[in-house]
């Protein structure tokens, strides 16, 4: 990777700094097994989407911390799949949270190394508390914006989500480079509004969809360190 000359760097939530090049519902999955509870991709998905949407429509879900959000999650899940198990909902919950918690303080550790160099973000398909989410870790000392979804009305990859962020950094989109897990909300927005992106695609030798839409592949956030003259 050549180093890159910027002026901002921003990034998903979600997948990205929470766990890099995780989705929720792939870490749900896995941790439902662990607990001892196979399900199918299938039958979670609906479970999870059903989850996702309830999240977006109670109001009291945007006031919430981690721990709280993670709850009301597995909650609408076990709800949608018929499942009364609260011991397991508990050991699925736990477990999520720790690793959230394990993968911030990474990340806080990287803004703050990169803090200086370039003007950092955050843009994410949210509930309207992901602020609340990184200000209880001590990241949002590092972040010159935050958007959420939850909050603008407006979801990635709609490109107009990442024309607010870019408005508030006060520079212009070929400036910015944003960083995301999902490569068509994250990559295939923000080249839509004309940032430059990182696709972070992990250790997993996944096949990019569309190489002309995307500056840079990551296996690791660490890579940015390198990456960002």
């Amino acid at each position: 990777m050549r180093p890159m000359t910027l002026r901002a760097v921003c990034f998903d939530y979600g997948g990205t700094l929470d766990g890099p090049a995780s989705h929720w519902l792939d870490r749900f999955l896995a941790l439902y097994a662990t607990a001892g509870l196979r399900l199918s991709f299938e039958r979670f998905r609906p479970a999870f989407d059903y989850a996702t949407q309830r999240g977006y429509i109670d109001p009291t879900v945007a006031a919430m911390d981690l721990q709280q959000l993670v709850e009301f999650h597995v909650a609408r899940q076990l709800e949608h799949l018929g499942i009364d198990d609260a011991a397991l909902a508990m050991r699925v919950v736990t477990a999520f949270v720790d690793g959230s918690r394990a993968a911030l303080a990474d990340s806080r550790a990287l803004l703050e190394r990169l803090h200086g160099r370039v003007a950092l973000g955050v843009i994410s398909n949210f509930y309207g508390n992901v602020q609340r989410i990184l200000d209880d870790v001590g990241m949002t000392r590092w972040l010159a914006t935050i958007v959420d979804s939850g909050r603008v009305g407006v979801s990635k990859p709609d490109p107009r989500i990442f024309a607010l962020a870019v408005a508030q950094l006060r520079c212009t989109p070929a400036d910015v480079l944003y960083v995301g897990d999902s490569f068509s909300k994250d990559v295939v927005g923000a080249h839509a509004a004309g940032l430059r992106t990182a696709w972070l695609a992990g250790n997993r030798e996944r096949p990019c969809p569309a190489p002309e839409l995307m500056d840079v592949r990551l296996r690791s956030l660490d890579e940015l360190d390198a990456l960002i003259a």
